[in-house]
């Protein structure tokens, strides 16, 4: 044939090819969105696992048929009118990157792990897994009461599933109550790291790309043999306070616009942390020095979130892309803020009941607040402390260790700031004011009256109570160099009718 010929028979088979593609029975709700592949039905799982395996058949069927397609146009097209398309998952619709550098260190496809990586899945209630891969739910990470587990507890949890320092990982997995996407499994990169993990990478997608490749999965995970596992820690990763406070770091607050909008670290920055993933992957290099531009790779960058799980992932994208960067929580800087150093230890009104019309003399007692230790060390273990959600991540985290110098307790706790707690009212008792607030039995504001020192931390005002009869609520309203904390509905004062 001729080329006129070959162009148009050529065009016209790739119609005919992708005509039958759509023309394929689909599942119901896959094409209107209502059938997820990667939201589980939990109240029918056995016919959403035969949608699901229904549903990745149509796809590869699809794209089989696609590729068949543009397989024999470019055949029979000129060079020059020749495309290429992005290679791209048919599964997830994702784009497949290629990754060069520390990212391609970091991160594997699944095409890339090899027949020695052990693969360590962290998802919480998996229903599938790479076949061979070990599972620890990164629940288990933490404790009860939202505490992260010690150091000695991680390793002894890896030691059981088979994993040693000295392996070569790869972390998949997420966690789909969350919503899916990579922090997990990053935030889990960061904690091996932490404990020294050299060869620990990333999957470079999930399970549907995994299964997409053609490559095996199973509905158990694997089993190893029992092992030891001896950290070696890297606490360069993790921000401490006085870090953050003198260290001269860059500080990206990766927290939503809203939130960071509200408060945050003064000097801070703000860079998202959605703005480093697309297609729940991290995003391509060259588009990572755009997020990026404002930083100098030459100065240290902490980043931090409320949820550390997710400040993880713009910190994973800041040091492959050659920043020195370290972890920390918002939760942490907020802790080690100066804090309120008293507390009210009497309130009272006399004459109490008093006459509408007449005065009675307010009291109130404060005294220095003791600042226990929060520390829950023992021996010589050093402890990361987690607050917040376990399963949706965590707000902070305090490392700790004991046998510390200067304490009586044999305690010191760091919370992240390197620094103990200290009994803070020490040389403030000049800073100290104190208001009463006078609410009415409708919970209005009748009256409000400063409180003056008389001795001690003892401070005495006067309030006409000129009102109608009732119950009246006072609080006490006290400051110190600059912190107010408000002491609520700690008196009740009766004011009675003139007769």
């Amino acid at each position: 044939m001729g080329n006129g010929k070959a162009t148009a028979f050529a065009s016209a088979l790739t119609l005919l090819l992708l005509c039958l593609a759509l023309a394929h029975p689909a599942l119901a709700g896959t094409e209107t969105g209502e059938f997820c592949p990667t939201c589980p039905d939990w109240t029918d799982m056995d016919g959403w696992l035969a949608k699901k395996e229904a549903y990745e058949q149509e796809q590869q069927q699809k794209a089989q048929l696609e590729k068949e397609a543009i397989t024999l146009t470019t055949q029979n097209a000129p060079p020059e009118q020749v495309q290429v398309p992005p290679e791209s998952n048919p599964a997830t619709g994702g784009i497949s990157r290629v990754r060069t550098g520390n990212f391609a260190q970091a991160l594997v496809s699944p095409q890339e792990v090899l027949s020695d990586d052990i693969v360590l899945d962290i998802s919480p209630s998996a229903t599938r897994y790479i076949e061979g891969a070990v599972n620890i739910n990164y629940e288990r990470f933490y404790a009860e009461g939202g505490r992260f587990r010690s150091v000695g507890e991680i390793a002894e949890l890896l030691g059981q599933a088979g994993i040693s320092r000295n392996d070569s990982l790869v972390i998949a997995g997420e966690c789909l109550p969350c919503g899916g996407g990579p922090s997990p499994a990053v935030f889990s990169y960061w904690i091996l790291k932490y404990l020294g993990q050299e060869k620990v990478r990333v999957l470079d997608g999930s399970i549907e790309d995994w299964a997409a490749a053609g490559l095996n999965t199973s509905n158990v995970s694997a089993m190893r043999p029992r092992t030891d596992y001896i950290p070696a820690l890297r606490p360069e990763l993790l921000a401490t306070y006085d870090f953050v406070v003198n260290g001269g770091a860059q500080i990206v607050d990766a927290r939503p616009p809203g939130d960071f909008s509200i408060g945050s670290i003064p000097g801070a920055i703000n860079i998202p942390f959605e703005n480093v993933v697309e297609d729940e992957t991290v995003r391509a290099q060259e588009d990572l020095e755009k997020v990026f531009v404002g930083l100098d790779k030459a100065r240290p960058v902490v980043v931090y979130t409320n949820v550390g799980v997710e400040a993880s992932l713009v910190w994973f994208a800041l040091t492959l892309s050659g920043y020195d960067a370290r972890l920390y929580t918002w939760r942490d800087w907020l802790e080690n803020q100066p804090k309120f150093g008293y507390e009210l230890t009497e309130a009272r009104a006399e004459p109490n009941p008093v006459r509408s019309g007449s005065t009675t003399t307010i009291t109130a007692s404060f005294q220095e607040k003791l600042m226990a230790n929060a520390g829950n060390s023992s021996g010589d273990e050093v402890k990361l402390t987690i607050k917040g959600c376990s399963t949706c991540g965590f707000e902070g985290f305090a490392l700790g260790t004991s046998g510390a110098s200067g304490n009586k307790s044999g305690t010191i706790q760091l919370s992240s700031s390197g620094k103990t707690s200290q009994s803070s009212a020490t040389g403030q008792d000049n800073a100290l004011h104190c208001t009463a607030i006078v609410n009415a039995p409708d919970g209005s504001e009748a009256a409000s009256t400063s409180l003056l020192r008389t001795s001690g931390y003892k401070f005495v005002g006067i309030w006409n109570a000129k009102v109608a009869p009732g119950i009246y609520k006072v609080s006490i309203a006290a400051s110190a160099s600059g912190h107010t904390e408000t002491f609520e509905d700690v008196l009740e004062i009766e004011v009675t009718d003139k007769a």
